[in-house]
């Protein structure tokens, strides 16, 4: 039996197994690491991050999959992730790996005109192309949640003979990712997964409104300028 005190003594005794001096009897408990992970959280409080398909503990930067139906990203371990890797690439796959990328786009300047074309009423969006569909969807994060918006084709189709770099974006998977505001113009070729960050950024902001002119946000981009390499940050309108 386990003596009880602060708990050290079960991880202990969970993780290495006990022998008897001899070297014959118990030969120690078979956990699995996330079981292990678990415990381990429970003794010291601190929190764990777990694959949410199979449970096995993950470090703090992990794999993401997208389930495109319902628009969800899922928390993946590495095996879970390179197991739909390879399965992505079937028709009506459930779901999609999501390469963590970050890339300014220099040359993308979206004029006033342009802009009310996309239907856009505010300065924070990120668009998507759905594969299944050839739609274009401008989801609009805030605290409320997204809010979600058909693009018109035409004026998306334009903007790509524009900007030649729009049509790299993977669907589904990538997103363009724009702020632009009187202070701000921000053109980003992203992973799906930084735009559902910056979503929970926004949600979870103490700003009675949401504004892309949160310093939440200003951070946000400011990590993602580091994450593309670039040592010019936002571009003033104009500039």
């Amino acid at each position: 039996p386990f003596r009880s005190g602060s708990g050290q003594e079960y991880l202990g005794a969970v993780r290495f197994g006990t022998r008897s001096r001899a070297g014959r009897g118990d030969e120690g408990f078979c956990m699995t690491n996330a079981v292990l992970a678990k415990l381990r959280a429970f003794v010291t409080g601190a929190s764990v991050e777990e694959c949410e398909l199979c449970a096995e503990t993950i470090s703090v930067e992990h794999e993401h999959l997208l389930e495109p139906d319902a628009r969800r990203v899922f928390c993946a371990c590495g095996a879970c992730a390179r197991l739909f890797a390879e399965e992505q690439h079937r028709q009506g796959a459930r779901y999609l790996r999501v390469q963590r990328r970050a890339a300014r786009l220099l040359e993308l300047d979206v004029d006033d005109a342009g802009w009310a074309e996309l239907s856009v009423p505010v300065g924070l969006a990120f668009f998507t192309t759905r594969s299944r569909t050839g739609e274009v969807v401008a989801t609009f994060p805030g605290r409320s949640g997204l809010i979600e918006s058909f693009v018109p084709l035409k004026a998306w189709s334009a903007l790509e003979r524009r900007f030649s770099v729009l049509k790299g974006i993977l669907p589904d998977v990538e997103a363009l990712l724009v702020r632009r505001t009187l202070r701000h113009h921000d053109y980003f070729q992203v992973s799906i997964d930084h735009c559902y960050e910056l979503a929970g950024v926004l949600r979870g902001s103490e700003a009675p409104l949401s504004s892309p002119e949160l310093a939440v946000v200003q951070s946000f981009f400011t990590r993602l300028d580091e994450q593309a390499g670039q040592r010019r940050h936002s571009r003033r309108p104009g500039s």
